[in-house]
């Protein structure tokens, strides 16, 4: 059996573009990527992605689907929530069955940038196991390799998401061992395995990161510790870019 390939972009620009042929797992853990798996855990059909607010707020006057989004990690004005997982818990009937609309300052630019990949999903701590575990699987079937990709912040190496996707890579080694599956690890892969193991915690690495200290300072500590969870979510996002973009649950 010929190895899958694991490899790691810890910035979008560091993305190769023949990567897009594989199984490409986008990583904005604070919070887009988490916001994401949290709206469709709790019965949201649908989370459209749009990089700009002008767009969203298009398509919710054509619509009417719940608008969601943020600047800066501040809640746009007249948006009913922010880019916020925590927001989505306090009134979790309001997006059940409902399509959202969402666009934040980076990760949506992002997901809109690898949105031509073969197959594309949504991954975070909360989800770690599931999306490493749906994307061994789907590996499997294309015959292809898996990329993970740190949106970073504005181009930028985050620490956070450098985290998190050391840990998704744990989580891939672990579930191959299992299945007896071969691996190729990139170094950047390696590389973050160690990071990640560099912190007794998720939480210590996340208040140690640019995207933490930020979440604090707008008074997010709530989104901050709910993202840090591990594996309480078996949800895998996946983007259909039948007409416009948006994530559903596998």
């Amino acid at each position: 059996m010929r190895a899958i390939e694991v490899d790691v972009a810890v910035t979008p620009d560091a993305f190769l573009a023949e990567w897009k042929n594989r199984v490409v797992m986008v990583i904005d853990v604070l919070r887009a990527s988490s916001t994401i798996v949290t709206l469709l855990e709790h019965g949201c059909k649908a989370v459209y992605i749009l990089r700009e607010e002008k767009e969203a707020l298009k398509l919710h006057k054509k619509t009417g689907m719940i608008l969601s989004g943020e600047r800066d990690g501040l809640k746009l004005p007249g948006f009913a929530m922010g880019n916020s997982p925590c927001e989505v818990l306090e009134d979790k009937s309001r997006v059940k069955d409902q399509g959202v609309i969402l666009t934040t300052t980076n990760g949506t630019r992002v997901i809109e940038a690898l949105a031509d990949s073969r197959i594309l999903l949504a991954a975070a701590l909360l989800n770690a196991r599931s999306c490493a575990q749906t994307a061994l699987d789907l590996a499997r079937k294309q015959d292809s390799g898996l990329a993970l990709v740190c949106a970073g912040e504005k181009g930028q190496f985050v620490l956070d998401d450098a985290f998190c996707a050391g840990h998704i890579v744990k989580e891939i080694i672990s579930l191959a061992h299992q299945q007896n599956l071969p691996l190729q690890l990139n170094p950047t892969s390696e590389a973050l395995i160690q990071l990640s193991q560099k912190y007794a915690d998720s939480l210590s690495a996340f208040k140690d990161s640019w995207s933490g200290q930020r979440l604090l300072e707008i008074d997010r500590q709530d989104d901050l510790e709910f993202c840090c969870q591990v594996n309480i979510y078996e949800t895998v996002p996946v983007l259909d870019r039948n007409g416009k973009k948006h994530f559903t649950p596998m």
